[in-house]
């Protein structure tokens, strides 16, 4: 009888043991997979970071996300090609001839995303928003909120305007993440005046 407790038992470890590790290649390449995606966030910030144009104020931020957000804004988004006038530093614009002089590509750091880039036949010109923080740090004036209302819905809820130009269509897809990062990342660049000499096009 004891013979038969044991070779039960013995039996059922050796199920149990076999059921584990075969079940382990699964939960490690989950681990993996975490971890590479945490390792490729990290990748993101540090890039973020490296990229910003301008010097960020961290003060009451979380830096991964204003990390982050730099780098959907200066590597992903595009922002600067329609938010700063001129994009690039004079000397600086990165397009071979005509369109420029296949500079390094160095941003235009004065007016970093203050706006006053005008799009439209003439009569109904849209011109950018300045998208840098007003006076009480909120970027355009918009709380977390509204800015988020107006990416996914591409009305502005302060001038009651439309979107016309802006590809909110597409960004409207992003993760609350990502919005909330951008937001963080706008709300960490230095404030600027939109100039008064508009561009007629981004790449100026």
């Amino acid at each position: 009888m004891n013979r038969k407790l044991t070779l039960t038992a013995a039996a059922v470890g050796l199920f149990s043991a076999v059921t584990l590790t075969s079940n382990l290649p699964l939960q490690g390449h989950d681990y993996d997979r975490d971890e590479q995606h945490f390792s490729e966030a990290a990748r993101e910030i540090q890039r973020g970071f490296a990229i910003a144009p301008v010097k960020l104020s961290l003060e009451g931020k979380d830096p991964r996300l204003v990390g982050l957000g730099s780098y959907i804004v200066n590597a992903q988004g595009g922002c600067n090609d329609c938010h700063s006038c001129p994009s690039y530093n004079p000397g600086h614009n990165p397009f071979p001839q005509p369109f420029g002089n296949n500079g390094d590509g160095q941003v235009n750091n004065t007016s970093y995303l203050a706006g006053g880039v005008d799009f439209g036949p003439p009569g109904h010109t849209v011109t950018s928003a300045n998208l840098t923080p007003d006076a009480t740090g909120k970027p355009h004036g918009l709380t977390l909120e509204q800015f988020e209302f107006a990416l996914r819905t591409g009305h502005d809820p302060l001038e009651h305007d439309l979107l016309a130009v802006m590809p909110w269509s597409y960004y409207r897809f992003m993760t609350d993440r990502d919005l909330h990062a951008i937001y963080a990342f706008l709300s960490a660049i230095p404030a600027a005046q939109t100039p008064d000499t508009h561009c007629t096009n981004a790449g100026q």
